[in-house]
């Protein structure tokens, strides 16, 4: 039997921050630029808690309550353009990426992308790296309502896709990720970019990077080998 036939009905869903490309400082950059614009400081640990989350609610946290909902969306939008500027030509794979997607697309698993980020960032990322290709679905923060740790990115994905979520294996990098795959019932594999392994510890698999996982790793998660 075919490996596109045994392996169409797997999917491996990926975070793109921290997963794909180590744009974690340029976030922080970008959330302290917009902390100076409205008077708010936005300190490292908020940023640790909070990382890998839609930005509404992140900036909502950090301003409180009392900010209406067209100022949330004003100064996300300010922070997210910002990212943008700083990020455009600073884009690079992290170690294993390209290489794992190759393999896995080879095979025939299907490849998906679940980002709280918004689609403008996860664009510019895919087709920096020249990426875009490999993934049968990319789902954004435009397309959920809910944002991690709700599983609605993941579940929106296996529904798309047609796929058990049983099926699916998610790799995260953040704590709030790694909660959704729960929620959502998949299998978890954690890449510690910007969480050291004991904040990730829910994970079915914590790996450095992609590097350190395999075909044959992805097949034993799945109980295939």
């Amino acid at each position: 039997m075919k490996y596109n036939t045994i392996y169409s009905q797997y999917c491996i869903i990926f975070d793109m921050d921290g997963v794909l490309a180590d744009t974690g400082p340029i976030h922080f950059e970008s959330w302290v630029n917009l902390g100076r614009e409205i008077g708010v400081e936005f300190t490292r640990e908020f940023f640790e808690q909070t990382f890998g989350q839609q930005s509404p609610a992140i900036t909502q946290k950090l301003v409180g309550p009392e900010a209406d909902e067209e100022l949330i969306e004003e100064w996300s939008d300010f922070k997210e353009k910002n990212y943008r500027e700083i990020v455009r030509d600073k884009l690079v794979p992290l170690p294993g990426v390209l290489e794992i997607l190759a393999d896995l697309k080879s095979k025939g698993f299907k490849l998906a992308i679940g980002s709280s980020g918004p689609s403008e960032n996860v664009d510019l990322l895919l087709t920096s790296l020249k990426i875009k290709y490999y993934f049968d679905v990319i789902i954004t923060a435009a397309e959920v309502k809910k944002g991690k740790p709700e599983p609605d990115v993941f579940l929106i994905i296996a529904k798309t896709l047609n796929i058990d979520p049983k099926n699916c294996i998610v790799i995260e990098d953040a704590p709030v990720g790694i909660e959704a795959a729960k929620r959502a019932r998949m299998t978890s594999i954690a890449v510690t970019t910007t969480h050291n392994k004991v904040e990730l510890l829910d994970a079915d698999l914590i790996i450095k990077d992609l590097t350190e996982i395999s075909i044959e790793d992805i097949l034993r998660l799945y109980k295939l080998k």
